[in-house]
C-alpha cells in the first residue's frame, strides 16, 4: 500500500500552529502567574439554607423595684429582695445573674397653686434590679418565676432562645448546604454566559437565628394566696447560614 505523504506546505502550517498554540498557552500562564485573575471575570453571588427548629431554652427576666424618700431605704428594700429571689432560684437548681442596679430620684411635678398649709410634693428615691432566670427545663423555670411574682418583682420579659449548643448541632449542615448551593449557582451562571466555573475569588459565611420571642409584662402584686405561674408555649425560630462569594469565571 503506498504511503501517504504531507505536503511539506501543511506540514510546516502545522508546526507553525502547535507553536504559536504553545507560545499562547505560556503566555497565558506567565500572565496568570503575575496576576491571577488577569484574564477572569469575577461573578458576585450569595446562598442561604434554613432551618425551623423549636428553642430548648428559656429565659425570664424580673426586677425589683422599691420607692421610699430617703435613698438607703428604697436600696435596702430592693437589697433584701434580690438575696431573697436569688436564694430561692439557686434552692431549685436554676442559673441565675443579675443585671444593673439602678437608684434615681423621682420629682413629682409640683402643682400650679397649693392650698394654705398644704406642703409640695416630697421628691421620692427609687431603686431598681432586675434578674435574669435560664432554664431548659420549662415547667421549673414558670413555677420559680411564679415564686418571684409573688414575693412582688416584676416580670418584664419572658421567652424562649437557641442555645449554643443547639445552634451549633445544625450549622455545618447547613452550611455545607449553602456552599453547595452556591456552586451551583455560580456552574449555571457560568455556563449562561459561555465561560466556565474556575474556582472561588473570594467565600464569605454568617449565620444566626431569626428570633420569635414571647414577651410578657406584669404588675406588682400583694396577693400572695392562688397565685397562677404565668404560662408559656415555644414557638418555631428560624436558623440561618448566609454564605457569599466571588467566583472566578473563564473563557473554555
Amino acid at each position: 500500500m503506498a504511503s501517504r505523504r504531507i505536503p511539506a506546505t501543511a506540514l510546516f502550517l502545522a508546526i507553525l500552529l502547535a507553536g504559536g498554540l504553545a507560545l499562547s498557552q505560556a503566555a497565558v500562564a506567565q500572565n496568570r502567574a503575575a496576576d491571577p485573575l488577569a484574564d477572569a471575570t469575577l461573578l458576585s453571588l450569595s446562598e442561604s439554607a434554613e432551618r425551623d427548629v423549636t428553642p430548648d431554652t428559656m429565659r425570664a427576666r424580673l426586677m425589683a423595684q422599691a420607692s421610699a424618700e430617703e435613698a438607703a431605704a428604697a436600696q435596702n428594700t430592693v437589697n433584701a429582695a434580690m438575696t431573697k429571689a436569688l436564694a430561692m432560684v439557686r434552692t431549685v437548681g436554676l442559673e441565675v445573674e443579675t443585671g444593673g442596679y439602678n437608684t434615681f430620684q423621682d420629682t413629682p411635678p409640683r402643682p400650679a397653686s397649693l392650698p394654705a398649709g398644704t406642703k409640695p410634693p416630697v421628691p421620692v428615691w427609687r431603686a431598681q434590679q432586675s434578674l435574669t432566670i435560664t432554664a431548659t427545663d420549662n415547667d421549673k423555670l414558670l413555677a420559680a418565676v411564679g415564686e418571684l411574682q409573688k414575693e412582688g418583682l416584676l416580670l418584664q420579659e419572658l421567652g424562649f432562645a437557641v442555645s449554643r449548643a443547639q445552634q451549633r448541632s445544625l450549622q455545618d449542615e447547613m452550611m455545607a448546604e449553602a456552599l453547595q448551593r452556591l456552586t451551583a449557582r455560580a456552574e449555571k451562571a457560568a455556563a449562561a454566559l459561555g465561560l466556565h466555573f474556575d474556582g472561588w475569588h473570594r467565600v464569605g459565611l454568617n449565620g444566626g437565628v431569626a428570633p420569635r420571642p414571647m414577651m410578657k409584662a406584669a404588675m406588682a402584686t400583694t396577693m400572695r394566696q392562688d397565685f397562677a405561674p404565668p404560662a408559656a408555649a415555644a414557638g418555631e425560630q428560624t436558623l440561618s447560614v448566609n454564605v457569599d462569594g466571588e467566583a472566578i469565571l473563564r473563557r473554555r
